[in-house]
């Protein structure tokens, strides 16, 4: 007797989030599309959310803890246990809309050029209330140079995941699923978007995502650059406009800065201080 072997694997990578992966759950169980396995990736959570996950128990949901090894590496761990020939990434502290699998599937069925399906994105707060909405273009891999036009959570064919091999586990940091996107378009096809607001992203207090803007977004591109080097260089005229308009835009944000109340009381406040370490200096 041929085991069953569903057409989706959801992979959910889960680290310390048992406040929200029950509401991640219910969003995939709940679709209208019922041909898929769910696993959960315990990335080295903490004893609570562990004892949470331990606690759930249902035929299509399977759970596999490591060791912490960041979003990439708990994302490649799913997927390398999946048995689906479509995988979709989700985060455990966001939901999606009980029709966007069904809606998905159907994309990929009938377009083979096109290696990945997303959406419109809702952004809310954790009581639910939309604070914004995100609309990416997706495309090929020139939409994807100098900005990420879609988003981490998508429905992609396992070969296309094995063709690029895989997430980069090196990007520790953020903007791996940027990078992911950039490497699955230049070798396998579009990412599609449905022009629809079916996925729900949830804006924390503290999130990676805003560490990664503060702190690594600099590195981050670095190592982008450097390992596409052969598109970038192909594009050096846009490269060239890229870096200039950007360069130009953290000027005016100086100007600005330098021009606010603000900054002009700091000076004020800090002339004495200044005088004292000059005449210290003689």
């Amino acid at each position: 007797m041929t085991a069953y072997q569903p057409k989706v694997s959801v992979i959910i990578p889960c680290y310390n989030d048992k406040e929200y992966i029950q509401e991640t759950i219910s969003s995939v169980l709940n679709q209208t599309f019922q041909d898929f396995e769910v696993i959960i990736v315990d990335d080295g959570s903490d004893a609570a959310t562990k004892k949470f996950l331990s606690g759930i128990h249902h035929e299509k949901i399977r759970l596999i803890s490591q060791e912490n090894k960041g979003l990439s590496g708990a994302r490649n761990t799913g997927i390398v246990n999946a048995i689906g020939d479509y995988i979709l990434t989700i985060d455990s502290d966001d939901t999606f809309d009980s029709s966007f699998l069904e809606k998905a599937v159907a994309v990929l069925d009938a377009n083979p050029t096109v290696c990945a399906v997303s959406s419109y994105c809702n952004i809310f707060i954790d009581d639910h209330k939309i604070i914004s909405l995100h609309a990416p273009i997706g495309g090929g891999v020139d939409n994807f140079l100098f900005d990420n036009n879609s988003v981490s959570f998508a429905l992609f064919r396992k070969s296309s995941w094995k063709t690029i091999g895989g997430y980069d586990e090196q990007m520790r940091k953020g903007f791996e699923d940027w990078e992911f996107w950039i490497s699955m378009t230049k070798q396998c096809g579009t990412v599609y978007i449905i022009p629809e607001y079916l996925f729900n992203y949830r804006q924390k207090a503290v999130s990676m995502s805003k560490d990664t803007k503060m702190f690594h977004r600099e590195a981050n591109l670095n190592y982008i650059y450097k390992k596409h080097q052969d598109v970038y260089s192909k594009k050096f005229p846009e490269v060239v406009d890229y870096l200039t308009n950007l360069a130009a835009r953290n000027k005016r944000n100086e100007i600005k800065f330098r021009n606010s109340i603000d900054f002009k009381i700091g000076e004020k406040l800090l002339q004495p201080v200044r005088f004292i370490k000059h005449l210290l200096k003689k």
